[in-house]
């Protein structure tokens, strides 16, 4: 039994090896970029966010996973930056319309749907599942370009996702207000940009998603808001709209999933915002892939691996029943063994002379 014990030995010092493997930490912010050499890092979790309630809350609601703060340098300036990474993109996104400050002015980072703004000396821009916040020391002509730069350096991980959601590209663009769009996932992020309805009105428990922004129309009252809620299904923007539509004074529209709502005019003068979003179903179809021979290696290997399974679960199998018969067989001498037989009949069909006795012993 020294090689069961062998076995038991080599599993418990596999596993320890496991165990103590270190884990590979997530992505982080770049090392440097453009001159910028990172001097010193901080990688927050949850419970050290330190951020002000409500931003904690709304974060959360987003889908915010890590906090990072880093110190950067260059020839004598010191800049610093904090990256919020995000379950995917979508989050980012929603973050960022929420801390852009109002009189910030947008700016081109480069990819389709990068979001970027700055004002004074600070940078808000987004890069697939991360917010990066850049505290700068003084804007300088090629502070634009030093951020593209950043972007660029960015973890591979980032670029995954860089879509934002497709709910805000349902907004007109005639007459909005600039840096009035935005995008909230839960009740917290929805009631620090719309003061009119109470987030428990709009159904977040149903998935729901919103997005809301400003409109100065002609010959119309100033600052207007447009809300569009989407639900997962077209029945629950049916329920709902009812219960809204007493809450708002009837300024209300539904379009398929889509709820549409005014804020700030009458139903006669909300009528072209309430028109301007029309949900439109989004069906993919993914064409069928033909695997030829290219496919044939990974065919091939996929069989071996089977084949090494299958041997191995039957490995440790038959070490298992083997090792627990010889433990009963040691703890229970007899208890187990097959009955020997006691009577055994032959039948000698060669011989004329043969006689079966009754015990079914036979004699010749």
């Amino acid at each position: 039994m020294k090689w069961v014990r062998w076995l038991l030995a080599l599993a418990v010092l596999g596993t320890a090896a496991l165990a103590a493997t270190p884990r590979v930490p997530g992505a982080s912010l770049p090392a440097f970029f453009d001159g910028w050499q990172k001097a010193h890092s901080t990688v927050l979790t949850r419970a050290g966010w330190q951020l002000p309630q409500p931003d904690a809350a709304a974060m959360r609601e987003y889908g915010l996973r890590a906090l990072e703060h880093d110190t950067y340098q260059r020839s004598g300036r010191t800049i610093h930056i904090e990256g919020f990474r995000f379950q995917d993109a979508g989050g980012a996104y929603g973050a960022f319309t929420y801390f852009r400050p109002a009189n910030f002015h947008a700016f081109s980072l480069g990819p389709k749907y990068a979001q970027a703004a700055s004002g004074n000396t600070e940078i808000w821009f987004t890069r697939g599942a991360w917010l990066v916040h850049v505290h700068m020391d003084v804007l300088t002509a090629m502070t634009g370009r030093q951020m593209r730069d950043l972007a660029t350096a960015m973890p591979a991980s980032a670029n995954a996702g860089l879509t934002i959601p497709s709910l805000p590209q349902y907004l007109p663009s005639d007459y909005q207000t600039a840096n009035s769009v935005h995008y909230a996932e839960g009740p917290t992020a929805f009631a620090a940009s719309c003061a009119w309805l109470p987030a428990r009105a709009v159904g977040f428990n149903l998935s729901a998603e919103t997005v809301v922004a400003d409109y100065n129309l002609p010959n119309r009252p100033p600052d207007a808001q447009l809300l569009v809620i989407a639900y997962p299904t077209p029945q629950m923007a049916r329920t709902r709209l009812s219960q809204l539509g007493s809450l708002v004074g009837g300024v209300i529209r539904r379009s398929g999933s889509f709820l549409i709502l005014v804020h700030g005019l009458t139903k006669s003068q909300a009528t072209p915002l309430l028109q301007a979003v029309n949900y439109d179903a989004d069906l993919t179809i993914v064409p069928p892939k033909y695997v030829g021979l290219e496919g044939l290696p990974a065919l091939i290997l996929a069989v071996f691996v089977l084949c090494a399974f299958v041997i191995s679960v039957s490995i440790v199998l038959g070490l298992i029943t083997g090792g627990l018969s010889a433990w009963l067989d040691r703890r229970l001498p007899g208890g187990f063994r097959l009955l020997q037989p006691q009577s055994l009949t032959r039948l000698h069909l060669g011989g004329a002379e043969s006689s079966i006795t009754a015990g079914g012993r036979d004699h010749l």
